[in-house]
Parts: structure tokens; sequence; C-alpha cells
């Protein structure tokens, strides 16, 4: 029955592909910016399904085994707060900029050679890093409680989702995020009282799930309390660069509504992670026999295969997949939307046609996640920090030169390239030569990119802004229309691609 429910949910993606294919056309707004027609319930949910991914859900008890909750805590709480900061910070002037892209803010504010390449390319390694720790997580929720072979895992959800993502592009993205956003949400909130009613009294459970796994409970057990802060830190910043985050903010109706789809957002994200964190966590702790530490993430289905009948577990499979394929088919679509978009239309190839553009990004779509599906057969232990530390090095990059950008007008191309390459550099060397915990890398790479930002632009000659001035004026008139994916009769001449 679990192995029908999800061959069904499958083909309800692949569908919903199809359809938003009918939409797509050619055009290469609806392909990467679903024709800036979203309204904020539909982005609302579609924030939650970009941000909640295989770590959000899967990782969680197990991570807070091995590296101890107040870590997991630190790591959660980053969120919440990154999706406030985006709403204050870049929502209203990156939507006003009429853009698809991360890399095409960065073309229009601080265009230069270098980071034409660079950013797009820093895109696509980073999401690619992202798409390995995602597609791991697929691939455990099959082999453990379908009972297929983890490789067979791997390619049936991997297959499933670049289809979708390369024949619908962001429309398709957009559609089943909202049906998978909906989904993991219920699907934690029914197990969290599952396992409340399981494990009765909530305090005693947790003192019984922190005797049992000291490291549970405990600060700077499983990891140095400086590795709390940049856990905290990575997701606070990164939600503003994230380019799959980022491109929702591209792609709502109007800046108010990107706004308001950041802040429900953070709501519903909160509550789930709580759950998840709180309940269900404690809960795997209190009433599983054992967690293996060298296999932490499959604690999670192990809780779920004890407390569910078979029907249930099939549906629990599905939405762990929804986090999954929510997230990586957002960063498999910024990927080849770095491709298709900001490196063979806006370099290699500006004559390119529409249609020609979205044959590119379709092509690099299928390329892109097959490689990934490849550099997945042999991942890491320890997913959520691989996603993490691919997280951080988009904010150490990007984080510093996009605010200081938008805010301060003294900021010029030489600084943003010199403060994105050395916050890139700092957080590598961190991360390969420094031993000092996990998520402490953007606590080098970030203060350095703003710091050479800052520095060189105020060496340097001051630049003319014209056009790449941001108003941040609050407008006149703003109407937050209704929830909506509908095509606009007309689009703003400064959205043509």
């Amino acid at each position: 029955m679990s192995v029908l429910i999800v061959l069904v949910y499958f083909a309800i993606l692949i569908a919903i592909g199809l359809l938003a294919r009918r939409r797509v056309a050619g055009s290469t707004e609806e392909f990467f910016i679903a024709g800036r027609s979203l309204g904020t319930f539909v982005n609302s949910w579609a924030f939650l399904a970009s941000l909640a991914s295989g770590g959000s859900i899967l990782a969680a008890t197990g991570t807070a085994v091995a590296l101890g909750l107040p870590y997991f805590t630190a790591l959660v709480a980053g969120a919440p707060v990154g999706f406030v900061v985006a709403a204050i910070l870049v929502a209203r002037p990156l939507r006003r900029t009429g853009k698809f892209t991360v890399p095409d803010y960065f073309r229009l504010r601080y265009n230069n050679a270098f980071m034409r390449w660079a950013v797009p390319i820093i895109v696509v390694l980073a999401s690619g890093a992202y798409l390995v720790a995602q597609l791991k997580g697929a691939s455990i929720v099959g082999s453990y409680l379908l009972g297929w072979d983890i490789t067979a895992s791997l390619w049936a959800t991997g297959i499933v989702f670049i289809l979708y993502v390369s024949i619908g592009g962001f429309l398709s993205v957009t559609w089943n995020d909202i049906f998978q956003g909906i989904l993991m949400f219920s699907m934690v909130a029914g197990l969290s009282v599952v396992v409340i009613n399981a494990v009765g009294d909530p305090l005693i459970a947790f003192e019984s799930a922190t005797t049992q796994f000291p490291t549970l409970g405990a600060v700077s057990e499983g990891v140095p309390v400086i590795s709390y802060v940049g856990a905290f830190l990575t997701f606070a910043t990164a939600m503003s660069v994230l380019p799959h985050v980022i491109m929702r903010v591209f792609s709502a109706k109007n800046e108010k509504s990107a706004r308001k789809s950041l802040n429900y957002a953070t709501l519903i994200y909160g509550t789930m992670m709580f759950l998840v964190l709180f309940v269900i966590s404690v809960g795997a702790a209190v009433l599983l026999d054992d967690i293996d530490t060298a296999n932490p993430d499959a604690a999670f289905l192990e809780l779920t295969d004890q407390l569910l009948p078979s029907i249930w577990q099939g549906f629990v499979v599905a939405a762990i997949l929804a986090a999954v394929m929510s997230t990586t088919a957002g960063l498999l679509h910024a990927c080849s939307a770095a491709i298709g978009h900001d490196l063979y239309h806006r370099i290699i190839r500006p004559q390119a046609s529409e249609r020609e553009v979205v044959r590119v990004s379709f092509v690099a779509t299928w390329v892109i996640g097959l490689v990934c599906i490849i550099l997945t057969l042999n991942p890491p232990d320890l997913l959520i920090v691989l996603y993490t530390a691919a997280v951080g090095l988009l904010a150490s990059a990007f984080f510093a030169p996009m605010v200081l950008g938008i805010w301060w007008t003294r900021a010029n191309s030489a600084g943003a390239t010199a403060g994105m390459s050395a916050g890139a550099i700092a957080f590598g060397l961190a991360y390969f030569l420094l031993d000092l915990g996990p998520s402490t890398e953007i606590l080098f790479g970030l203060p350095v990119s703003f710091l050479v930002t800052i520095v060189v632009s105020l060496l340097t000659q001051r630049e003319t802004l014209g056009d790449t001035q941001f108003d941040h004026a609050e407008p006149a008139e703003e109407k937050d229309s209704e929830p909506s994916v509908d095509r606009p009769d007309t689009a703003p001449a400064s959205s043509a691609p």
C-alpha cells in the first residue's frame, strides 16, 4: 500500500508538470518566474516548501542525537529570522527591479565581467551541493520504508523531480510546492499528535530522552557553542540570497505580496519546526530502543515504522519526499536559470530567442539533475551538515554585496567583486583547513565579505548608479490582489528578459 501511495504521488507531480507546460509555451518570463503572477497564499506555502527540506524533517531527529538539540534549535531558529530579514531588507527593492534571478540583480547593480560569470557559477556549485544532500534524503526514505534498493530509490525520485521541473518550469515547481507544503505540514502535525499520545507527559518524556541520550539536551557536547552562533547566522542571512527563495520574490504579483508571503511563511515554518524539534525528536529518543549515531538520518523513519500502520507510512513517505523534492525542484530550477538565462542568454548568446533560452534551460535541468544523482551515489553521513555548508557559502559570498548594494549608494563594482570573492574564499579556507565544528565557517566568510566590500568601495572610484538606484519609499498605492497563479494580461516593460 505504501508503494502504491508513493506511485500515485509521483503521478500527481508529473501531471501537474504537464499542465504547467501548457502555460510556459516558450516564454522565459513564464518558465523562470511564472509570469510574475503568484499571489500571497500561493507564495506563502511555496516559500515554506522551498525552505523545508529533507534536513528539516528527516535529519532533525538524528542530528539532535548526534550533534545536540541546542545546535539544531539554533539552526532552525535562524530560518524564520531570515525570512523577516529578507522581507525587510530585500523583498521590495528586488521585486521592483523586474528581474528574474539573483545573478540578474548583481548584473543590474554591479555590471562587470567577473561578476557576470562568477555569480551564476557559484549558484550552480552551491545549489548542486544542496541538491546532493536532498537526494540522499530521498534515497534513504525509499530504501527504508518502501523496501526499494537505495540506488533504485535515488533514481526514481530524481527522475521524477527532474521531469516535472524541466517540462513545466517555475509554474510547475510552484503548483507542486503548494501541494507538497500542505502535505508535509499536515504530516508533521498528525505525527506529533500520535507521538504525544505515545509518550504521555511531555516534561517527563524530555527528562527521559536526555537521560538516555545525554548529548540531546546538553550544550556544547555534540558541537561547540560557536557552532550554534554560526548555524543561526547561516540561515538568518541566507534567506536573502538563496536563489530558489529569491526567485519567489521576483515571481510575486507585487512587492507587498512578496513581503507578506515571507512573513506568513515564517509563522508556518516556525510552527512546523517546533513540532519536529520538541515533539517528534524527543519522542523518538524516548520510544526507540536505540538510535544509530553512525546513520542518524534513519531515526525518523524508525519512529514512523514503530508508531504507524502501513497505509499511513505511505503518506509519511510522500510527505518526506515532498519536503525533499520541493527544495530540490526549486534548487534545480535556479541552476537551470543560472545556465540558460544568466550565462547563455545574458553572456554567450544575447540574441537568442525566448524559445531557445527555454530549450537550453531544459537541457541544463537534465544535465545538472543527472550529475547530482550520480554524485549522491557516494553521499556524506550527515546530510544537514552538507546543505548547511552550501547555504553558508552562498551567504558568505552574496549577502554583503547584495544588502550593501541596495542600501549603501557608495558600494561599487570593485568593492562587491572583492567582497564576494573574499567571502567565498574565507568560507572555503575555514571549511577545509579549520576544525572548529559545523556551521562555523560563515563566522569567517561573512565579516570578511562585509569588511572587504566596504573598504574597497571606499578606496575606489564612486560609480554613477543611474537606473540601478533603488527606491526604498513606500509606494503611494499598492493593492495586494487575491491569491492567484493566473498570468496577468500585461507585464511591466522592465520585466522583459
